[in-house]
């Protein structure tokens, strides 16, 4: 599922907070990684001392990642590089798709959120264009400052949906190699009644129990499989449901959010709605996105 993952460098500390990430995936996943570099066609001249950085990242990458294969099933590790010319977003999303990249790996400026990157507005552009599914990396500032030892587990918003639920199949994937505990995060978005009616508060009461029932059944489906399950519900109202999840995960230290996007429409429109756009702009932790198979809203009974 995971045998191929891309990470774009810049040459900064910024960019390189990928590469603890990417070497635990490729030493648990047994899965190739390729280091790429895009240059300025003006910047030939100093193809040199790219490929000389590159050539000694590979060589710590590929140190790092035998280091978490060897607590396994060991195997064998291929890391290499290669150095492109041209637009960046456009040259990484066209090798991502020339070379059937599973993952591309890409880093941010923590609170900054998405207008600011270690690649300017690189990511950003990767992200809206490209069909891969992308792995983003909040940085603080330089390694240091990132969450080390802390791939252990993930927090998966699902909201009812087909297309929400297209992130299962991901992230049970990586659980059950990874060992990572998979919080299922479900919330009932409600409309704010300055004097509800009684017959307003039981349709409300009726409704909850129906949206904690879902999320109890998506778990207990999941634990039968054999990975590590637990289950959140929340009540919200409308426009808070963004700020829940970015809560929640910071509360709990997740490792990443996992979501899925809104199909071809990119990270403009989300299944939870306009306001989960808030997770990307705003959230520190580090997040899966996955574009979803379009689907109908599921109901309680097709669980």
């Amino acid at each position: 599922m995971y045998n191929k993952i891309l990470v774009p460098l810049d040459g900064s500390e910024l960019a390189e907070v990928t590469l603890w990430y990417a070497a635990r995936l490729v030493g648990r996943l047994q899965a190739s990684l390729t280091l790429v570099y895009v240059t300025n066609p003006d910047e030939l001249t100093s193809r040199h001392m790219y490929e000389c950085y590159l050539k000694d990242t590979v060589v710590k990458v590929k140190a790092d990642a035998e280091k978490i294969a060897a607590e396994t099933q060991g195997g064998d590790i291929t890391v290499d590089y290669r150095i492109l010319k041209g637009d960046p977003p456009e040259e990484i999303i066209n090798y991502a798709d020339k070379n059937k990249i599973d993952l591309i790996i890409l880093c941010t400026q923590g609170k900054g959120g998405i207008k600011r990157w270690a690649m300017g507005n690189v990511a950003n552009k990767v992200i809206g264009a490209t069909r891969k599914q992308v792995l983003l990396i909040r940085a603080k500032g330089a390694q240091s400052d990132v969450y080390k030892d802390r791939l252990v587990k993930v927090l998966v918003p699902v909201d009812g949906s087909r297309e929400s639920e297209s992130i299962l199949h991901f992230v049970t994937y990586l659980a059950s190699r990874l060992g990572l505990d998979l919080t299922l995060f479900h919330m009932w978005t409600r409309a704010f009644e300055a004097f509800p009616t009684k017959e307003m508060l039981k349709r409300d009461e009726r409704t909850r129990k129906q949206e904690k029932a879902y999320i109890e059944k998506l778990g207990t489906k999941l634990t039968r499989q054999g990975l590590r399950i637990n289950t959140v519900f929340s009540e919200v109202y409308q426009g808070e449901e963004a700020a829940e999840i970015i809560k929640l995960a910071e509360e709990g230290k997740f490792s990443m959010v996992a979501m899925a996007t809104h199909g071809r429409s990119g990270v403009g429109r989300w299944i939870f709605g306009s306001n989960a756009n808030k997770v990307l702009n705003e959230g520190n932790t580090p997040l899966l996105l996955v574009r979803p198979v379009k689907g109908k809203k599921k109901t309680i009974k097709n669980i």
